[in-house]
Formats: C-alpha cells, structure tokens, sequence
C-alpha cells in the first residue's frame, strides 16, 4: 500500500508562472503531457531532480526529471528502471550524474544511477525490505557523498533503518538496541518522503494505516546521521507527511492543514493554526526551510478541498502561523505546486504540472533576488542618501526622527520593513513633512531587532538601517 498522505487528483488546472516563480523547461521539451512532479530534490543553483507521475486518478510514480543543461532550464525524462510494478518514494541527487531513489511495492529497494538516470543499479539485497517480512522502503536521504539512511516500516516487531557508508553503494540495518522508537502499535508505519535533513541531523514522520482509529503522529529523530534514533509525539493526529527546520530547534511539521511546532529541536510540539488572511495563508501540498533565514516556505493548495484557483499558490512564514503569499493563484493565470525544496535563500526549485497540450513547463525556479520576497526599490539617489539622517539609531522605544536634508516633492513616501521583508510603516510625507524635511516614525509597536528605512522621492530611493533595543 502506499502510505503517502496527499492525493494529487485536483482539478486538472494547470497555468503559468508568476511574482517570483518562473517556468523552466521551456525548450528542448522532453517531458510528456499532464504530467505531475510531485517531489523535487535540489541538488544545486542549476541541478535537480524530480519524481514525477501522470496527472491521471490512480496513476503511480516511475519515472523522473532531471536538468541537463548548464542553465537549469532544461530537463530529462526518462523511466526508474527497478524491480517491476514498485514506483518511486523519493530521488536524492548527490550530483547531476549520481542520484538515489527509494522504491517500494510489495517490498522495498534502493536504487543508484551513475550516468544522470540513463541506468539504474539494485543496491539493496533480497533480505533488505524484504516483502515477505512487510518490508517497505519510506525514503532515502543522504548527509554527504557517503554517508546516508533509508527508512523503512518495521519488521520483526522494529523499524528497519539502512545506513550507507560509501556513497550509497551498500547498505546495513541499524540494530534493534540503537533504535528507541517500538511502534505504537501494528499500524505505525513511516510516511513516503517524510523527513528532513540538517547537518548530522535528520527527522523522519510515522502515520497510521488508513481505517484504524487515528494515533498521533510520531517524530523520529537521529542527531548522529542515523546511528541511533529517538521518537517523540506531536499533536498531529493520523500521521506527519512533512517536516521542515530552519536551525536545529526550530521546525514545523503537518498532516493536511493541520501544522505543529517546535522550539527544541522536536522533542516536544505544540498545534498551531496558520491566520490564513488576505496577506498570505498556509499552503499544505508541501513545506520547506529555506537554509541561512529563519523563514518556512509552503506550496499548493490552502484549504482541505479546493474548489477554485486562489485555492493555489505558495507563501513563506517565520513562525508557521503568519503566513505572506509569494503568489496566488487567479482564474486567468493557476499555478498548482506539488513540491518545493530550496538550498539557500535564493535558489530553489519547485515541481507542479506540465502543459497538456506540449508536456512544456511542470517546473519552476526561483526567479526573485531572495525567498524573502521584497518590492523592487527603484534606482538608488546618492544625494538623498547622503542627506538622509535618523535619530536616535539604535532606539530604547523604537521612535526615530528622520530628517531629509534635500528638498522633497509631493509624492515622496517612507516605508519601513523588517528582517523578513514584510512591511511594518507605510505612509506618505504630507505637506508639513515636506516643508520641514522631517519625519516621525513610531515603531513602539515593533520588536527589538533590526529593520530597513526606505525613502521614496521622484528621484531615487534611499536606505537606512534601523535598530530598536
């Protein structure tokens, strides 16, 4: 049985790229018509990886994209050629040649390709997922070029964990004694392509098979690259399908709508309930951390059914409850997500559908300076920079006197943001401000941290740090 938790038949929408997404394989089209990519794994600014399936009810997944071309831009595809009727969990690329799948139908495997997915290679023995013993194989990830783990549901009463050593090319179980996580119950299973991957550390999701009454999702939790492993409970009933964080305390994790979060490195979690607004809502086809920022990304649809095409887009937050839209989806221009992964705030990756007609598109890359989305500031002003003055800077109440020492027109504004880009003060200078070339600004309201000043004149813009205590 297949024990992922989101079911792809939507609407059969499909649309371009908007804001700072921007549609690839575009040329030199390889993919097939209605197609969906439905995992994504970034390897690099200009290599990925894909899993991908026909965007057809009951379709499974056997076949894969991969970049190959120095841009990016262009894509592969070709067949996961493994132990007949399984289809594909997860890729994990190491390279734009070498990659990993994981497998499973009635058993498991691992599989490697050397030549860019042109072949596929058993790297697992018979007796590993084996499915005479209920062996399944969950997904594989990889901490380096030779170290990595492969999750599987349990056998023999315990989880079966592979641990590799040499890239991949061969795999042992983790012992039973290094394994603190018995099953709940004859239930509990992984999740296909739950889990996440920091440094030495990697979390894994448990769900709960489909008609028993629902337990809470699990957590597993290796800090030692696999070598051993805890379980913790979330409030997150039926199972966790993803997992995502920014630095090792702080995650989030969800089933559907429903997210949960930490503070300590997921030994204990709390619900939280995103305040989906007009400025951005949670989106739960996928989620991500965007490494070097405090900030989570999310994809897909924002509602447990979606009927329309705002239901779609993809967002950011920093505490996984205000979220700020990235896009949204309008009936003129759908852009469904199934995945995304990002490496650093301004490259990532992310997989929706390709064009019906042409096979064109189903792949997006991050086309904005960062995954902190911004507006654009227009052409910097030396002289209005120079003039530009803030006092006190840092302040003890967060209220600033700004003076402007060049002489404004009508239509100049000031705009504050914090770390994040989300705006904090908005206002226009009025005519007082003007004549005076000062202006108030009361961020008593704001946190301690630092924010960016942003002055808007005919012509030019100009920028200041500013520090509240």
């Amino acid at each position: 049985m297949k024990k992922t938790l989101l079911s792809l038949g939507l609407l059969g929408l499909v649309g371009s790229a908007q804001a700072q997404w921007v549609a690839v394989n575009q040329n030199n089209v390889q993919t097939p018509p209605n197609y969906n990519i439905t995992h994504v794994h970034t390897v690099s600014p200009t290599v990925m990886w894909g899993v991908a399936e026909e965007a057809v009810a009951n379709s499974t997944a056997t076949t894969f994209v991969k970049t190959n071309n120095a841009a990016g831009t262009d894509f592969d595809f070709n067949a996961v050629t493994g132990t007949t009727g399984f289809q594909v969990a997860n890729i994990f690329g190491l390279t734009d040649q070498t990659a990993l799948a994981a497998q499973f139908g009635n058993g498991g495997e691992i599989l490697r390709t050397v030549d860019g997915g042109n072949s596929w290679r058993k790297v697992t023995t018979v007796t590993q997922f084996a499915g005479s013993q209920g062996g399944f194989a969950n997904f594989v990830a990889m901490f380096d070029a030779n170290e990595g783990v492969s999750f599987g549901d349990p056998v023999g009463g315990n989880f079966e964990i592979l641990r590799t050593t040499n890239g991949g090319t061969s795999w042992t179980r983790v012992p039973n004694s290094s394994l603190n996580m018995t099953p709940l119950t004859a239930d509990e299973y992984g999740v296909v392509n739950s889990f996440f991957v920091l440094g030495n550390t990697i979390w894994a999701g448990s769900s709960h098979v489909a008609g028993t009454t629902p337990l809470v999702g699990r957590i597993f939790k290796s800090n030692d690259r696999g070598l051993t492993w805890n379980a913790y409970n979330t409030p997150l009933m039926g199972g966790v399908s993803h997992i995502a964080f920014t630095d090792a305390m702080n995650g989030i994790a969800s089933i559907g709508v429903n997210l949960a979060r930490t503070t300590d490195g997921g030994i204990t979690w709390t619900s939280i309930t995103p305040a989906n607004n007009a400025n951005g809502r949670f989106y739960w086809f996928s989620i991500d951390a965007v490494p070097g920022t405090r900030n989570f990304i999310s994809v897909g649809g924002a509602l447990a059914s979606m009927n329309t095409a705002s239901d779609f887009g993809s967002s950011y937050s920093s505490d996984g409850i205000n979220w700020r839209d990235i896009d949204r989806s309008s009936p003129g221009n759908v852009n469904i997500y199934f995945a995304v992964d990002a490496i650093s705030n301004n490259n990532a990756y992310a997989g929706g559908r390709s064009n019906a007609m042409s096979g064109a598109g189903g792949i997006y890359r991050w086309g904005g300076a960062v995954l902190t989305p911004t507006r654009t500031l227009g052409t910097g002003n030396a002289a209005l920079q120079k003039s530009l003055s803030v006092y006190p800077n840092p302040s003890a109440n967060g209220v600033f006197k700004l003076t402007i020492g060049e002489t404004l027109k009508t239509g100049a504004s000031v705009r504050v943001v914090d770390a994040l880009g989300r705006q904090v003060l908005s206002q226009e200078l009025s005519a007082t401000n003007i004549a005076a070339q000062s202006v108030n600004l009361d961020l008593s309201k704001e946190k301690a941290g630092v924010y960016t000043l942003q002055v808007r004149t005919e012509s030019g813009v100009a920028q200041q740090k500013l520090v509240i205590e």
